[in-house]
């Protein structure tokens, strides 16, 4: 959105005159901080109620495993570097791609290991939605359809992936 000769007190002006893309991007920084932090939470409560049992649902339990550990660990890293005053919005595009894609491919294979009863057995953990506590007992489906707001909030997968494309492979802009 653009607005063109607009005009504001400089009392009510956040952040320097002409910054307010900065402004914008800092704000959805701090979102996406506190998206990959809820899932990485959301994936460890996946592992809990993941119940693997063949060789195929094992390798999918493992990588849902490793995602976890790989997105808290770039995590950190990328809190380490914000605490040093270090602005990395292409670490935080990382993290909140890694994050939202990795929850919604274990959800899916945590329904398909389930069968048909991942569309009516309660879950145990994994509130997906803080304002609904019904989401703490819902089924492996209800757990799956909602990560596809994961894949939006915060700025949607293939913001981030354009972001990474530009900003970390060095790639053109369309």
């Amino acid at each position: 959105m653009f607005f063109t000769d607009a005009r504001v007190p400089a009392e009510n002006l956040v952040g320097e005159l002409n910054g307010g893309w900065r402004v914008a991007t800092g704000s959805l920084g701090h979102e996406r901080v506190m998206l990959w932090m809820g899932y990485v939470d959301l994936l460890h409560e996946l592992s809990i109620d993941f119940a693997p049992s063949s060789s195929l649902e094992r390798d999918h339990y493992a990588t849902l495993v490793m995602d976890t550990y790989a997105l808290r660990l770039l995590g950190s890293a990328a809190l380490s570097r914000a605490a040093r005053g270090e602005e990395d919005v292409p670490a935080q595009s990382v993290l909140k791609l890694l994050g939202s894609e990795a929850l919604q491919r274990a959800s899916e294979d945590a329904l398909n290991a389930a069968r048909t009863d991942g569309l009516v057995r309660r879950a145990v953990t994994a509130p997906f939605a803080a304002l609904n506590l019904d989401s703490h007992y819902r089924s492996w489906f209800d757990r799956y359809a909602r990560t596809f707001a994961a894949t939006i909030a915060g700025g949607t997968s293939e913001i981030q992936r354009n972001i990474i494309a530009e900003r970390v492979l060095g790639l053109p802009r369309n």
